[in-house]
């Protein structure tokens, strides 16, 4: 369409100027006759009109000039647009493949739901994409044990944890002629994944020549699924390892913590006896390097490094180790080493404790000699003073 509009000023152009030319002519001839009084002869005019002519056409041949550069302009300017039609619409294809091939490779995300409780500590670093319905059903739980049930409902038994010993632990062997160990478990309304990960644990990475039993006490325990349900899968447990002893020991009311210890001491029949909390995890070689202390000193009361597990994600948070000791509130806490100790500069060595922080391993018959704990002790945290005076 530009091309078509570029011809028509030039025709225009032409035949004003043929006009402009004839007047001229015209003109002239007026004024010579108007000098002279006589017009211009035959030869004259004959000259005059064949200038004219020749001049109308070589003007006649720059117009055609003209219309063929103009025409070939146009369809060049035709070619140009058909192919930039073609690259567009190669464009336009290529992008709509790709979009569609991406939105076959990338699934929709799932739309994120609004925060139900934004005070709650345990939303503060997880549980992200849960629902609605999924945080009210993991904060009830949250409310009534204190750490995510939700979350470890959802996780294996047999999960795999980080391999958190210090450098020198790696490396060391232990013999298998150890006294035999007898684990206590003490509980009161449990969350029952978390206390079918600890038997779980127990079982699955304490080798089988060394644990002799699993004493479960339950201090007068309301929870309905801590009856049937862990029935069962004791029994299923059972089943699975026939030479190891589970033991059940039920309050029928609650006694408290030191009651509690002391009657899965009672119970036990092993050498040696573990008294755990029954929200533990234990790694792979947790009872050699114990079983090893206590085979060369019957007399000591040992405790090994525990861990922390976070309540919200339930991730393992590896610790030190360090001295267990207590302030005047009762209230257990980490002291250093003696500087003896950091001397050696091995931190695979145990270390001399004035206190035991809940965990606890001993000779069971020299557990026995020492008065175990006193089962009248109601005040929490009473039990971590107790072994370091006895």
């Amino acid at each position: 369409m530009r091309a078509v509009s570029y011809k028509r000023p030039v025709l225009i152009a032409g035949c004003v100027g043929l006009l402009f030319y004839l007047g001229m002519f015209l003109m002239n001839g007026h004024q010579y006759r108007e000098r002279t009084g006589r017009s211009l002869d035959s030869d004259q005019a004959i000259r005059s009109f064949s200038d004219l002519q020749q001049s109308l056409n070589n003007l006649s041949k720059v117009l055609r000039a003209f219309e063929q550069r103009q025409d070939a302009m146009q369809r060049i300017l035709e070619e140009d647009r058909d192919t930039q039609k073609k690259v567009a619409d190669v464009l336009k294809q290529a992008i709509q493949e790709q979009k569609e091939q991406h939105h076959q490779e990338v699934p929709p995300q799932k739309k994120k739901s609004s925060q139900v409780f934004p005070g709650s500590p345990l939303f503060k670093g997880w549980g992200e994409n849960l629902s609605e319905d999924e945080q009210k059903e993991a904060q009830v739980l949250f409310e009534k044990y204190g750490y995510n049930v939700f979350l470890s409902d959802r996780l294996p038994l047999d999960r795999p944890l980080p391999d958190t010993r210090e450098k020198g632990c790696l490396t060391k062997t232990y013999s298998k002629d150890l006294p035999t160990i007898g684990v206590v478990l003490i509980y009161l309304n449990e969350a029952l994944s978390v206390l079918k990960r600890a038997l779980r644990s127990i079982i699955d990475r304490t080798p089988k020549h060394l644990l002799k039993e699993i004493i479960m006490v339950d201090d007068n325990s309301s929870n309905e699924n801590l009856k049937g349900d862990l029935d069962a899968y004791v029994k299923s447990l059972e089943e699975e390892n026939p030479s190891l002893r589970i033991t059940r020991v039920r309050h029928t009311e609650q006694k408290g913590l030191a009651h509690a210890r002391v009657s899965g001491w009672r119970a036990a029949t092993a050498d040696v006896v573990a008294i755990l909390d029954a929200h533990i995890e234990v790694h792979e070689l947790w009872a050699e390097p114990l079983l090893t202390q206590i085979k060369a000193d019957r007399t000591v009361v040992v405790s090994p490094v525990f861990d922390r597990v976070n309540f919200d994600d339930l991730k393992v948070i590896h610790y030190f180790p360090a001295a267990h000791a207590f302030d005047w509130a009762l209230w257990c806490m980490y002291e250093s080493f003696s500087p003896d100790y950091y001397k050696l500069n091995d931190s695979s060595l145990p270390g001399k404790s004035p206190s035991v922080m809940g965990i606890l391993v001993a000779d069971r018959k020299f557990l026995g000699e020492i008065g175990v704990l006193d089962e009248g002790m109601k005040v929490y945290g009473g039990e971590n003073v107790e072994l370091g005076i006895r």
